[in-house]
């Protein structure tokens, strides 16, 4: 059963869905599981898959559009991870003011840039019981400027500091559509194909959200995550180098897991085989941690 849900995050409605088990029997209380999506994407879009899953298992699923995406409101396209992150938190406060909730037990779920930030919220919220992280990064810095040359990475940096300068003095930003921003060639074909169905996914994002991805290390926060955290990577992938997973496993406290699916790369995880391993390992953790 799914139902359609709002909340409030800072003064901006944020839009969601619920998924309820069928089997659902009134007063009682189950363990939850907040889903975040990754870079610039909505709520439609990869996650009710995962969702449905996770409700047809006993537990209760909320996906929701961070502010400023899909229906969200707020400004549009303003990618902010600290705002994102507050945005989650106060997804767990509307949770827990359902009758339906088991108040100890709400889990993170997040995949790409939604695994960093279930990962940097845990680190400031105790509520979260338990966590899966799939196919996301650690260092923000390494990810973007890692393979680019001194040269690359000078010019990006005096880009970056125009545009803020040009921000504060005039109050005036660049914007540029996601696939400018993405660098792979993967995700720009997959933005490319999935804006084609789903029209709210096309927004301006303003150039400053590459700065603020730079300056993002959620795998600074792990020393204080101290809940289960189960890290799930994509052997090949060319959008979170399977080496992000690595390096968030090795800073991750007890107790944690790794797995990596063989030849995978970053979009496999949601469809066929893969999507089966990937969700089928995540159910397996929150119900050893949450039931």
């Amino acid at each position: 059963m799914k139902k359609e849900i709002n909340f409030y995050s800072e003064n901006c409605k944020i839009s969601g869905e619920l998924f309820i088990p069928d089997t659902y029997q009134e007063g009682t209380q189950l363990p939850a599981i907040i889903l975040c999506h990754g870079f610039a994407g909505i709520k439609e879009l990869l996650l009710p898959a995962y969702a449905e899953y996770f409700s047809q298992n006993g537990f209760i699923a909320l996906t929701f559009d961070y502010r400023g995406f899909g229906d969200s409101e707020g400004d549009r396209g303003l990618l902010i991870p600290a705002e994102q992150i507050i945005d989650i938190r106060n997804a767990i406060t509307f949770i827990e003011s359902l009758l339906e909730i088991d108040l100890q037990k709400i889990a993170l779920w997040g995949t790409s840039f939604g695994g960093a930030n279930a990962i940097s919220t845990a680190a400031v919220d105790n509520r979260v019981k338990c966590i899966v992280a799939q196919i996301t990064f650690g260092n923000g810095e390494r990810m973007i400027t890692g393979s680019l040359s001194a040269e690359e990475k000078n010019k990006l940096e005096a880009t970056l500091k125009k545009d803020w300068q040009r921000k504060v003095t005039k109050n005036k930003a660049l914007y540029l559509n996601a696939d400018q921003i993405l660098t792979d060639e993967e995700s720009k074909t997959f933005y490319q194909d999935a804006s084609e169905k789903f029209p709210k996914l096309k927004v301006k994002l303003p150039l400053s959200t590459i700065r603020h991805n730079l300056e993002y290390k959620p795998e600074n926060a792990l020393a204080a995550v101290f809940v289960p955290l189960l890290i799930i990577g994509a052997e090949n992938d060319t959008v979170c180098p399977v080496s992000e997973s690595h390096f968030l496993f090795e800073k991750a406290g007890e107790p944690k897991e790794l797995y990596i699916i063989k030849n995978a790369k970053h979009y496999d995880l949601y469809e066929g085989e893969n999507f089966k391993l990937s969700s089928q390992k995540a159910l397996n953790w929150f119900q050893k941690h949450l039931k």
